[in-house]
């Protein structure tokens, strides 16, 4: 039944394709190792490889050793590859975060860093329907918005992937026991300072026998509704075109799921990179908007505050709010990604014939991608703001438009022409984000190697 299971969801999901390999996140618990087990049968049948990657957090001392070993062991006498880190005791304490927080922050660092050492496109991890389940509950006790109460996701990324997020963790343990499969108990998974302990030990059985005993699947249900319905809602957000300063009439024109969800990307750009916006600073910026608080200020990550001034709603230092400077330039690779901002630019060389340039959002989520000639480029390519003066021929168009006039006709706010990204190489300006590309070096019919680029904006998730 968990194999079949397993098999279903990674069919189903698209999880993984032939000739891929996946790392495997093994604690050594019984979640994991049951997925190890399932992926290693079923990896000669799909054609995928695996390797497994094992952490120690340093916080258990010889028993966290003992479970590194344990791992290791176990994946050389399933004849698979291993890596396995260890963090020093003490390291996440001084993180200035929940220890939870910061041991999974540390577990998917090395994950992602261990997957590129072992060349795999995939991370598993082992969350299970019960794990959803209590992400919910617990993040619904917190008062958190859709995106929170939306649960697990089947594939992160797209990198990450939980192939066992259908099955229970009772369907888990009977295949552990009835494939007399050794695993090593984690103490911490008891203990009822976590939050996450108590809804699983105290709250979800008592759920299951007073209210339903099939809650998990109920909640799991719930879940999958919330997470069609925030995807419909961050695509209607995306279509705003938004930046600081925000006009408050255009703000309280939206209706509030998507309001609140422009304020949260608007928020995440405009403050410092690393910070965190919440749904309070969301909510109480939303609440300048009303007659009655638009006079006071939301104190922000960063130092900075949220306020109206002149019926926009502006961000920046206590007594002076304005727009930050846009980030610095960066060089782009031919055939590589890189960051710029709030964007990641990834550019992908190919040989083929060029079928004419593309530039389009994607499902209106702050995607967009552009298909150019790769033997008219003058490399370096690089990534930067606008600059005043700017200006490019636009494929179609019948002569050289400024960048400031195409903003104007599009009705750019200000403050998001400076954080729009531009593409330019040694000739000059070759596209800017939202915009055709330049004439000189847009694929055609006749063109022999193309540069696809994409481009995707990424604000923090706190909805």
């Amino acid at each position: 039944m968990v194999l079949s299971m397993v098999r279903q969801a990674l069919v189903r999901h698209g999880m993984v394709r032939a000739g891929e390999t996946v790392l495997v996140a093994v604690s050594g618990g019984v979640d994991s190792v049951v997925l190890l087990h399932c992926l290693h049968r079923l990896g000669p049948s799909l054609g995928f490889g695996l390797h497994v990657a094992h952490l120690d957090h340093g916080l258990r001392g010889e028993a966290g050793a003992a479970d590194a070993a344990f791992v290791r062991e176990l994946a050389g006498s399933l004849g698979l590859p291993a890596t396995v880190g260890h963090l020093p005791p003490g390291a996440l304490a001084a993180r200035g975060r929940s220890l939870q927080a910061a041991a999974r922050a540390a577990r998917y660092a090395f994950l992602a860093e261990a997957a590129r050492g072992a060349g795999a496109t995939r991370i598993a991890v082992a969350h299970t329907a019960d794990d959803a389940a209590e992400t919910v509950l617990m993040n619904l006790l917190r008062g958190s918005g859709p995106a929170g109460l939306r649960g697990i996701p089947p594939i992160r990324d797209p990198q990450v992937i939980r192939p066992l997020l259908a099955v229970r963790r009772e369907q888990v343990e009977a295949f552990a026991a009835a494939h007399r499969l050794p695993f090593r108990p984690d103490p911490s998974n008891a203990d009822p300072r976590f939050l996450r302990n108590r809804i699983r030990q105290r709250l979800l059985p008592f759920l299951e026998k007073e209210f339903n005993p099939r809650v998990v699947e109920c909640v799991a249900r719930a879940a999958r509704l919330l997470e069609a319905d925030h995807v419909y809602l961050e695509g209607e957000a995306a279509s705003v075109p938004g930046g600081i300063p925000l006009e408050a009439s255009a703000l309280r024109a939206l209706a509030a799921p998507v309001r609140r969800r422009v304020l949260l990307r608007v928020l995440w750009g405009a403050l410092p990179a690393g910070s965190r916006v919440r749904l309070e600073h969301v909510l109480a910026a939303e609440a300048l908007l009303e007659p009655w608080g638009g006079r006071g200020a939301v104190r922000l990550p960063g130092g900075l505050e949220a306020r109206i001034e002149g019926e926009r709603l502006t961000v920046g230092p206590p007594g002076r709010v304005g727009p930050d400077p846009p980030p610095l330039p960066v060089t782009l690779p031919l055939d590589g990604e890189a960051r710029w901002g709030s964007f990641r630019a990834a550019a992908t060389l190919a040989r083929e014939a060029g079928g004419g340039s593309v530039e389009r959002p994607e499902g209106g989520r702050g995607v967009w991608s552009v298909v150019l000639d790769a033997d008219r480029l003058r490399p370096p390519l690089t990534i930067r703001g606008w600059r005043p003066g700017d200006a490019y021929r636009p494929a179609g168009a019948a002569g050289r438009r400024k960048v400031q006039d195409l903003f104007t006709d599009a009705k750019v706010p200000r403050d998001r022409r400076r954080r729009l990204p531009v593409l330019a190489d040694g000739a000059g300006v070759l596209w800017v984000a939202g915009f055709r590309p330049d004439a000189r070096a847009a694929a055609t019919a006749g063109t022999a190697r193309t540069l696809t680029l994409r481009v995707r904006e990424e604000p923090a998730d706190a909805l």
